[in-house]
């Protein structure tokens, strides 16, 4: 199985910074509990924004939106006219490559973590769009845990809902 770990982030109030927060997740994947754990709820968010001005003007040169925590998390490249909203990135300091989803009004966000695939971003990506990862995307959906949001945690079942009707593109909130 190429594709290890994934996170379904949400827009869950809406800012101009365009935060996404993690609503759904295999929860295993280390750099993103990393940052969840420094996070006062301790769930993951990130920010999907324009390239920032203290990136290298050659990074600058090679995308126009990144993935950022404070930090960057990834560069996000939509390298196909036909698929918009299907992109490919690699975490930041590890060998992972990261396969991106967004929604028709990106609102919402699905990452796919490859572990170990770096090198073969593009490879990986065109699996993506031609269809044939979507065994292993089914197979990980299947295997979500339950997020904290706040203090509180969310019932697996009550979560696992909320995951099929964002999957049927049903707007739906979850404080």
């Amino acid at each position: 199985m190429k594709l290890t770990d994934y996170y379904l982030l949400q827009e869950i109030k809406p800012l101009k910074s365009h935060r996404f927060d993690c609503v759904c997740s295999t929860g295993e994947y280390e750099p993103f509990e990393m940052i969840a754990q420094r996070s006062r709820s301790g769930n993951f968010f990130c920010y999907y924004t324009g390239v920032p001005d203290r990136f290298t003007a050659e990074a600058q040169r090679k995308t126009d939106r990144v993935l950022t925590n404070g930090k960057n998390i990834s560069s996000v490249f939509i390298p196909s006219l036909d698929e918009p909203l299907k992109g490919y990135g690699d975490t930041a300091n590890t060998d992972d490559a990261l396969l991106f989803n967004f929604s028709d009004d990106y609102k919402r966000l699905e990452i796919f973590v490859a572990r170990g695939y770096r090198n073969n971003q593009k490879q990986l990506f065109d699996l993506f769009l031609d269809g044939e990862l979507d065994d292993e995307i089914s197979t990980l959906k299947n295997e979500l845990k339950t997020v904290k949001t706040g203090a509180k945690k969310v019932p697996f079942f009550t979560l696992f809902l909320a995951c099929l009707i964002l999957d049927q593109k049903i707007k739906l909130s979850i404080y």
